[in-house]
């Protein structure tokens, strides 16, 4: 599936597995609206704006050249059909992150208030889903009762961010591990959240209210050092 499937799969099975990473922290967190907005706004800034700009710099030299190869060909029709090419393109390229925060938003109202788990290890981070469920035992006297509901860390199977982007449809979301030592994995360190941005697509907003503050610094100290420039603290 790609390089992210080369970055994030299970490899050869014939090898043997890799070392357990150092566990830095673990917490659980609740997906809030607001919280994955602001850090989603973030990442915006960082990587998909920025990035826009260069390419609508390519946009209009494109209708530049398209409109003065109008006016001084004889016959105009292919520099027209070039005029209008850039424009669809310069279009999608607005329209793309506008489209693809609308989606965010749609998903946001699925998912509030579903919890997470996140681990955080020296060679990975870990984020699985939690599930409430009720326990009912039986009295006695031969009558169920409801026991009190409990989160229950839900037995999942691991998967890539490429696997996730295929398998979005399914009821049962497993959990996703991402390799801290693939060089298309950065770790935004805000005040209050961890942004991790895989290969500049997909993100992952971790609050750091899941951790204690000393955890929080103990991740820092660590990934800064092990992930280098990738790690980058605000």
């Amino acid at each position: 599936m790609g390089i992210l499937n080369e970055m994030f799969g299970d490899g050869d099975s014939g090898q043997l597995p890799a070392p357990e990473g150092e566990l830095l922290a673990e917490g659980e967190y609740e997906s809030n609206s607001e919280e994955i907005l602001k850090g989603y706004k973030v990442y915006q800034k960082r990587y998909v704006f920025s990035s826009l700009i260069w390419k609508m710099l390519l946009v209009l030299l494109a209708l530049t050249s398209s409109v003065m190869m109008i006016m001084t060909s004889e016959d105009p029709i292919i520099p027209a059909m070039c005029l209008m090419i850039s424009i669809a393109v310069g279009i999608w390229f607005i329209n793309t992150p506008i489209s693809n925060r609308k989606k965010l938003m749609r998903g946001l109202e699925i998912m509030e208030k579903t919890r997470y788990k996140a681990e955080f290890y020296t060679d990975k981070i870990k984020i699985s889903t939690c599930m409430d469920e009720n326990v009912e035992t039986e009295n006695p006297d031969g009558n169920a009762s409801e026991q009190p509901k409990q989160n229950v860390q839900t037995e999942q199977t691991e998967q890539t961010e490429a696997d996730m982007a295929l398998d979005g449809e399914k009821e049962e979301i497993p959990a996703t591990v991402i390799h801290l030592d693939s060089p298309i994995v950065d770790l935004i360190d805000k005040e209050d959240m961890f942004i991790l941005v895989v290969k500049k697509s997909y993100v992952f907003i971790i609050p750091k209210t899941a951790f204690g503050d000393d955890k929080c610094e103990k991740i820092r100290e660590k990934l800064s050092v092990i992930m280098g420039i990738r790690y980058k603290a605000y």
